[in-house]
């Protein structure tokens, strides 16, 4: 790879990553250094004959100052539309499981972040994500693990369009990492709460944890990188979770997940399912609208069996029903729980 890197993609690379040219040339080279210790020789333009070997020169340097492999270095100057993300995880990312967990995981974090894009801020995620979100999803790449190293890393492809959803999940991501790091640093669950508007879920809290470790207790790091082709006065410094701050991530996604489904709500929609449980306890599947948006459908707890049989003709007629009521949660499941006259059959098929 390192062959075909271009001056110009060189130059931007090391004028992006803190390295300043000096002024004039030295046979022709532009001068590079890093603080008082590293220089880099960048030929005058492509094609030279020795333009090869300078190259590899030029990334081995590179890959030497930032303690990463020559592959990954030469993959972030070829790439200067593309967004990087990358996580630094607890216990590292050699071994096979390790590197399936955060992968897995950093596609659920960047999800849950392009979804609050998309849809607004909630503070749960439910069913399949929205098309955009997946298409951006199929764009991402993966760049060289490092041999050996706690790191993982994602490329968004910025595309075309002066506002890519790839970069505004990113942007929107970095803001509710701080949110969460600062309300983990607290040890301040009602800080996760109010993290929710800055795009903070229970998706991307039980996301997150998972690069805490197995037992949630090792410290990680969140890091970007900005494209130089699309510049950003965004900081690219990483966020950093300290030691214990996966356990409470982990309990802020289940409260996230309990608080939203707390409150009154209604659904209007079609009877797909319905249950006698015995000793009165009558209760039918709505799928339709829902009223917060919590979820795509909802069982509703009847309050009679009077209900009960109305909601067996509505569903044998293929009629619409609104139910409305308190949401609670059950042996893991959300209910609409209705009162006498909550549950109404529409007279329109």
């Amino acid at each position: 790879m390192t062959g075909v890197l271009s001056v110009a993609d060189i130059s931007g690379y090391l004028a992006a990553s803190g390295w300043v040219r000096r002024p004039g040339t030295w046979r022709g080279a532009s001068v590079w250094v890093h603080g008082d210790e590293h220089e880099i020789l960048v030929p005058a333009r492509d094609g030279m004959g020795d333009g090869p070997r300078r190259v590899r020169e030029i990334v081995a340097a590179l890959a030497a100052v930032e303690g990463r492999s020559r592959a990954a270095v030469a993959a972030d100057v070829a790439a200067p539309a593309d967004d990087v993300q990358w996580y630094r995880a607890a216990g590292g990312t050699g071994g096979l499981t390790a590197a399936l967990t955060a992968l897995e995981s950093a596609k659920d974090v960047l999800g849950a972040a392009a979804r609050a894009v998309v849809t607004g801020p909630r503070a749960v995620f439910e069913g399949p994500p929205p098309r955009p979100v997946r298409d951006l999803l199929d764009t991402v790449g993966v760049a060289p693990f490092e041999p050996g190293g706690d790191r993982v890393a994602l490329r968004l492809p910025l595309g075309d369009g002066p506002d890519p959803l790839g970069r505004r999940a990113l942007v929107l991501l970095r803001g509710a990492a701080l949110r969460l790091s600062a309300a983990a640093d607290a040890g301040d669950l009602a800080g996760f709460d109010a993290s929710v508007g800055s795009g903070a879920s229970a998706n991307l809290c039980r996301a997150l944890a998972r690069f805490a470790g197995p037992d949630g207790t090792g410290p990680f790091e969140v890091g970007f990188r900005w494209a130089r082709a699309l510049p950003r006065d965004t900081p690219q410094e990483s966020v950093a979770f300290g030691p214990g701050a996966g356990r409470l991530l982990g309990r802020a996604g289940f409260r996230l997940r309990r608080l939203r489904f707390a409150g009154e709500a209604s659904v209007t929609g079609l009877v797909d399912a319905l249950r006698d449980d015995g000793g009165g306890r009558f209760r039918v599947h709505v799928r339709g609208t829902v009223t917060p948006d919590v979820a795509r459908a909802l069982w509703v707890r009847l309050p009679d069996a009077a209900t009960y049989d109305r909601a067996i003709a509505a569903h044998r007629e293929q009629r619409a029903v609104t139910a409305s009521g308190g949401l609670t949660v059950e042996h893991g499941h959300t209910e609409l729980v209705t009162g006498p006259g909550e549950f109404r059959v529409r007279a329109d098929p």
